[in-house]
């Protein structure tokens, strides 16, 4: 029995869909270590913060938008091991509008705060009510020069004193270190 062409194309196009649903996860290599980034979730709390996701048919972009004035907010990053949830690293309370007005105070979030941002538009406290852009696109500076192989989730909180909510904007990477031989 021949296939035409029309099967084909929808079959085509069915697992063209399929794959822009479940994009393929991003792979960076240092050496003989690979970085796999699997997925990324974003969460805020509707209440300071009234969206936070990807921007629709884009990569790396991501937008929220604040809808209360922000002046003081506390960032909390935790990293774990996937599949024992043992925390590999910790580092609550860090004042963000410190790590704002002065970036490479702050070594490894300093660097990570430079990919963040998009077209040179820095933040600065008080975080103003309107809508903001973030680049959220692996980058191996991002990492420290040695590291365990093994699946990771990288959380990122930030907090405000006066919110009932346990954070206003959650972000939350899962990856994979490969050691290749």
């Amino acid at each position: 029995m021949a296939v035409s062409i029309t099967d084909f194309t929808k079959n085509y196009l069915i697992t063209l869909s399929n794959y822009l649903k479940f994009p393929q996860p991003v792979v960076l290599q240092w050496g003989n270590t690979k970085f796999i980034f699997e997925s990324l979730e974003t969460n805020c709390d509707h209440d300071y913060v009234e969206y936070f996701h990807k921007v629709p048919n884009t990569t790396f972009l991501y937008t929220f938008r604040v809808v209360k004035l922000i002046s003081a907010f506390k960032i909390d990053v935790v990293l774990k091991v996937v599949k024992t949830q043992r925390v590999f690293y910790k580092a609550e309370n860090m004042w963000g509008c410190d790590l704002l007005k002065n970036p490479l105070l702050f070594k490894f979030f300093g660097k990570y705060y430079e990919h963040l941002v998009v077209n040179g538009s820095y933040f600065k406290c008080p975080i103003e009510p309107k809508i903001y852009y973030l680049k959220n696109e692996p980058s191996l500076s991002m990492f420290p020069i040695i590291h365990l192989p093994g699946r990771f989730q990288l959380s990122m909180r930030i907090k405000i004193p006066n919110s009932s909510h346990p954070f206003i904007m959650e972000t939350l990477w899962k990856y994979n270190v490969v050691r290749i031989k």
